[in-house]
C-alpha cells in the first residue's frame, strides 16, 4: 500500500496543479502507468473518494479560499476554478457547502470566529519574497493536522536526517474549510542525495507573509490564531489559496509563510 501511495503521488500532484480543469483518464494512465480503472480502485482504497470527487472537491475548496482570502468577484473566481458560468459554479458550491458563494463571502468573519475567539495577538509579520526551492516531499492525510500523525511521519523518516539540509512542513488545506479527514500535510526536505519514497517537488516561489512560532510544535495553533486575528482585524493584505509553508529552523523555532495574493 505504501508503494502504491508513492507511485500515485505524481498524479495527485498533477491533479492539484490542474485543479481548475478536468484531468482526463488518458493523462492519468500516461503519468501513473496504471489503467484508469485500476488507478481508480487504488485511489479510492487510499483516500476513500473517487478521482472525479477529489477533483471537484479541490475546485470548490480553492474557490472557498479565494472567496474569503481575496476580493475577486464571484464570476472571476468561478472562471479561475474551472466553471464557465457563475450559475453552474453557484449550484455546485451550494450543493457542497449548503450556502451560496455570496453568503460564504459575507460569513467570512464567522468562519474564523470560533477559532480565534477571545484571542489576543502581538504577532510580528514580515513580508518576504521566496525563490522556489526543490525538495523531496512525502504527503499524508493528517486528520485536522493533528500532531500525532505529523510526528509519526517525521519519525518514519528520522533515520535519514543526516542527509537533510533543511526541513519544511507543507500545509495543503485550510481545515476551517476542508473536511478534517481530508487534510493533507507534507514533510519536505532539501538534500543532495535521493530520498527513497519521496517525490521531487517545488515549494515557495512568490511573496509571503512570514511570522514565527516560538516554543513546542504542539502549541503552534496558538500562533496561527494570532495570525488570523491580526489579518482579520487589520486587513493589510490579501492571501493566496496555495500552500502554507512551515520552515523548521530549530527544535522550537518555526517560521510560517502564508502566500500573498497578486
Amino acid at each position: 500500500m505504501q508503494a502504491n501511495f508513492s507511485e500515485i503521488q505524481k498524479i495527485i500532484d498533477h491533479i492539484e496543479v490542474n485543479f481548475d480543469r478536468e484531468v482526463t483518464a488518458h493523462e492519468i494512465e500516461s503519468i501513473s502507468h496504471y489503467s484508469y480503472r485500476n488507478f481508480q480502485r487504488i485511489f479510492f482504497k487510499l483516500f476513500n473518494e473517487t478521482v472525479s470527487g477529489f477533483q471537484k472537491r479541490l475546485r470548490l475548496e480553492n474557490a472557498y479560499k479565494k472567496l474569503i482570502y481575496t476580493e475577486d468577484s464571484l464570476s472571476e473566481i468561478a472562471w479561475q476554478v474551472g466553471y464557465f458560468n457563475i450559475q453552474s459554479f453557484s449550484k455546485a458550491f451550494k450543493k457542497q457547502y449548503s450556502i451560496s458563494p455570496a453568503e460564504a463571502r459575507k460569513q467570512k468573519q464567522d468562519i474564523f470566529k470560533k477559532f480565534i475567539e477571545n484571542h489576543q495577538t502581538d504577532l510580528k509579520i514580515e513580508f518576504k519574497y521566496k525563490d522556489a526551492v526543490s525538495v523531496y516531499c512525502k504527503f499524508i492525510k493528517a486528520k485536522d493536522y493533528n500532531n500525532e500523525e505529523i510526528d509519526a511521519l517525521w519519525k518514519e523518516i528520522e533515520p535519514d536526517t543526516e542527509i537533510f539540509d533543511a526541513a519544511y512542513g507543507v500545509i495543503r488545506d485550510q481545515p476551517l474549510i476542508t473536511n478534517h479527514s481530508h487534510c493533507r500535510y507534507g514533510a519536505a526536505v532539501t538534500s543532495d542525495e535521493v530520498i527513497k519514497g519521496f517525490v521531487v517537488s517545488e515549494i515557495f516561489g512568490g511573496k509571503y507573509a512570514r511570522f514565527t512560532h516560538y516554543g513546542p510544535y504542539g502549541n503552534i495553533l496558538e500562533t496561527y490564531r494570532s495570525f488570523y486575528q491580526l489579518w482579520l482585524s487589520e486587513k493589510q493584505f490579501l492571501l493566496d489559496n496555495s500552500d502554507v509553508i512551515e520552515e523548521y529552523e530549530e527544535p522550537e523555532i518555526t517560521h510560517i509563510y502564508f502566500p500573498l495574493y497578486g
